[in-house]
């Protein structure tokens, strides 16, 4: 007999479809529920098993580090459903969606029939009535579409169909059973989630450094690094989909709703291919306005300085330029071409550049540009973000003192 506190098949596959389409709309359409049907199942998971299983993310609904847990023994109990389907199915039953219908007390019947030989045995086992049982296994019947025992003298006997459902029915509750104890060790752990978003400047393998040392720590945190825009990226963590958002500084966000933390400064440099005819001699500024350029997007710091320091000289800005959101994509570009970018280093990146590159020597004065995190406004750290956030700094304080060891 199963225990009194496991989640439903039904909550089972809403968690899956959930998790499988990290979208309520389509994991509605795919179980062929209502999405506040939805809503309310995975909800009512969430009380039987007291923790939050999802969230709002950049990706849409997200796991939390609980539900992580969760929907990996879910999708376990699903995909045993789905094979127990094609057993029953390929010995010549007409059963179509076994999961829609089945419920614990059709398998509790099953079981206890199959082992106890007689409906009326097994009511006693189960301490059921009769009827319950009967109706239990009239509602397994018409799941399958046939009976999954035969009548005999000396009571029910099990078909290969009951055999399958029994075993079935053991898998699912050791999977169910262990949920809610696999839960209950995280109370003790560190948990939670780190999601950062990534503007374009070259030391974005420090957030990977970070979250290899947060993973050592605290293995049951889940990270994210996704990388865009500022103005997508920051709407992400207005929203609270992104927890951090590290890059290029503004020095006057939007002071209602963020807050920026310095980390260090990188400086801007003009850089081509190797063997490019630029990085031949020693090119003006002058001699660059008619290069085809790669460049960060209109309304970012990169793009003031870069027309900023054109119109300094004189020059007009280029009309015609290639817009990268991603630094390493932007090396590519200037790579695999003949255009000439503006990007920033720090000082450590600048004396090991790729061999493929070339930095002009140009004079760019006041090309300073502070790296640091961008958050919410009076925003309360988890335990995770703080985590984070320490060793980040530590990563950070490795950069400004020049160590040379690989970040």
């Amino acid at each position: 007999m199963k225990p009194k506190t496991l989640l439903t098949i039904r909550q089972v596959r809403a968690i899956n479809a959930v998790a499988h389409h990290a979208s309520l709309g389509q994991a509605s359409e795919h179980l062929n529920v209502s999405q506040s049907s939805l809503s309310r199942y995975v909800a009512e998971a969430e009380r039987v098993l007291g923790q939050a299983l999802f969230q709002r993310g950049w990706t849409g609904m997200e796991p939390t580090s609980q539900g992580e847990i969760a929907i990996a023994h879910c999708r376990r109990m699903v995909l045993a459903i789905e094979d127990a389907q094609a057993a029953i199915k390929s010995g010549g039953a007409r059963v179509a969606d076994l999961g829609h219908h089945l419920t614990w007390e059709m398998l509790e019947a099953n079981d206890a029939v199959r082992a106890q030989g007689s409906v009326s045995r097994a009511a006693q086992y189960l301490r059921w009535s009769q009827p319950d049982v009967s109706r239990a296994l009239g509602k397994l019947t018409a799941a399958i579409g046939r009976s999954p025992f035969r009548r005999s003298r000396a009571g029910m006997a099990a078909t290969g169909d009951a055999d399958i459902l029994s075993g079935l029915y053991g898998r699912l509750v050791a999977d169910a059973v262990t949920m809610p104890e696999l839960l209950a060790a995280l109370t003790e752990e560190v948990t939670g989630r780190v999601a950062v978003g990534l503007l374009p400047f070259s030391e974005q393998d420090v957030v990977t450094t970070a979250f290899g040392e947060v993973l050592r720590r605290h293995r049951h945190v889940r990270l994210q690094a996704v990388t865009g825009s500022y103005a997508a990226l920051t709407d992400g963590l207005r929203k609270g989909e992104l927890d951090f958002v590290l890059g290029v500084l503004r020095r006057q966000p939007d002071l209602d709703a963020f807050e920026e933390i310095h980390l260090y400064d990188e400086a801007f440099a003009i850089v081509v291919r190797e063997g490019h005819r630029l990085a031949q001699g020693k090119p003006a500024l002058c001699d660059l306005v008619n290069e085809n350029w790669v460049v960060a997007p209109h309304g970012t710091p990169s793009r003031r300085y870069f027309e900023e320091l054109l119109l300094r000289e004189g020059l007009t800005p280029p009309a015609q330029t290639c817009e990268i959101i991603t630094f390493h994509l932007a090396e590519q570009m200037i790579i695999h071409s003949d255009a000439v970018g503006l990007l920033t280093y720090s000082e450590r990146r600048r004396n090991a550049l790729r061999r493929e590159l070339r930095i002009l020597p140009l004079d760019l004065s006041g090309g300073i540009c502070p790296i640091g995190l961008t958050v919410r406004r009076h925003q309360h750290l988890t335990e995770a973000q703080q985590a984070f956030l320490d060793i980040l700094t530590g990563v950070r304080d490795r950069i400004v003192a020049g160590q040379c060891r690989r970040i």
